[in-house]
């Protein structure tokens, strides 16, 4: 890698180690690092945190009204790709809305929480590309929790989004 990248094996090490601390690589003892498979209590946890994060995000947009342009923007990606294109443009349009709603919220402590979270949040799903049939029904879906936040009505928006968390949830469990 050292060589591949044209680096020094100090340089390399500080930026694995940072990498390791974010949890988008595992230090195998005396073998190296290693990009982590997520297992079932991994999509769990990740999911719970992400959900107890952008509870409170979605809290705070019902109180002011604003719905944030950027989510607004993710979703004419999502409606605008198909699966067959890079799967990785879906993906980057998830983690955009996614993180234009913590952005949303106003609270520098949600974003950065949430920030510490993103990367492994990105890397599961990157990893588990398969978790929508089809792009328009990953539009459909992210449309449903705009309409939600939409209603100013808190119970409803939370209730949206807990159902998209726990959605996400099975269909990342049942890809094992």
């Amino acid at each position: 890698m050292c060589e591949e990248h044209s680096t020094s094996r100090h340089t390399f090490r500080t930026a694995a180690q940072v990498l390791v601390t974010q949890g988008l690589l595992r230090q195998i003892p005396n073998r190296g690092f290693v990009v982590p498979e997520f297992g079932p209590d991994d999509i769990v946890d990740i999911t719970r945190v992400r959900g107890a994060i952008e509870g409170e995000a979605i809290r705070l947009i019902v109180l002011t009204g604003v719905i944030p342009s950027q989510a607004l923007e993710a979703v004419d990606v999502m409606h605008r790709s198909t699966l067959s294109a890079d799967r990785s443009l879906l993906v980057a349009a998830d983690r955009d809305f996614h993180r234009a709603i913590i952005a949303a919220s106003g609270s520098a402590r949600l974003k950065r929480t949430y920030s510490d979270l993103e990367g492994e949040i990105e890397l599961l799903l990157a990893q588990r590309q398969d978790f929508y049939a089809t792009a328009e029904e990953m539009a459909e879906e992210h449309e449903r929790l705009i309409n939600s936040l939409r209603s100013r009505h808190y119970d409803t928006a939370r209730d949206a989004f807990q159902e998209h968390w726990e959605d996400l949830q099975i269909k990342l469990l049942d890809q094992r």
